[in-house]
């Protein structure tokens, strides 16, 4: 057998296991890649009209919910704030600055860098423990909440 003939021989055989282990890929990467066909097809469905508006309407639902309750705890922090009776109390003062601060400085366009439920968060968990400190009896209720 001469030289020539032995490399054909191997790079047949190189070829026929190249090639089944392309079918073996392909089968193992069908779930990804469908997946991946679904998602731009979903991706192209949610930039279509409809979607665009239900989601303007959501995100605007959302915004004057936030905004409610910020305003709520802005209204009640900025009273107690101008109260004498809490003024010789220092961590209340401490808290109510950071609350005030975190409040004023809570985004008022949407900003893909920040994340807002955090940052609303942290607001809550700062005007809970103000109220415990002061005991305050004042809860954010949610009013005029509509389901369909």
């Amino acid at each position: 057998m001469s030289t020539f003939q032995i490399d054909a021989r191997v790079d047949a055989e190189e070829i026929v296991a190249d090639d089944i282990n392309d079918v073996f890929e392909d089968i193992f990467l069908a779930e990804e890649r469908i997946i991946e066909e679904s998602f731009h097809l979903g991706l192209e469905d949610g930039r279509q009209e409809e979607s665009v508006k239900e989601a303007h309407d959501y995100g605007f639902k959302k915004g004057s919910e936030i905004g409610r309750e910020l305003g709520f705890y802005y209204a009640i922090v900025t009273e107690v704030a101008s109260q004498e009776d809490n003024a010789t109390n220092e961590k209340a003062r401490t808290i109510l600055a950071e609350l005030i601060d975190a409040i004023e400085k809570y985004p008022r366009e949407n900003e893909p860098t920040v994340d807002l439920l955090h940052c609303l968060q942290q607001i809550r968990n700062k005007y809970r423990r103000l109220c415990a400190l002061l005991k305050l009896p004042y809860r954010f209720t949610e009013t005029n909440v509509l389901s369909f």
